[in-house]
């Protein structure tokens, strides 16, 4: 991921409210980011909702060779 491709990406995570930025006021210029609460619950949906892919691929196998 180049550097401008993360910034962006960053930009529209922060919008969105699924991250925070605080800059620092230090030379060098220095930012972190953080999940959001929103950040955190949407992480947590998508942890566990990815424990049931092979589930539903399953399912969908077995209905695309009816």
């Amino acid at each position: 991921m180049t550097p401008k491709v993360l910034t962006e990406t960053l930009r529209f995570l922060e919008a969105g409210g699924l991250v925070g930025r605080h800059a620092y006021d230090e030379d060098p210029p220095r930012v972190e980011y953080a999940l959001t609460p929103l950040g955190r619950s949407l992480r947590a949906v998508r942890l566990r909702a990815g424990g049931h892919v092979a589930g539903i691929e399953a399912v969908r196998a077995r209905q695309s060779s009816r």
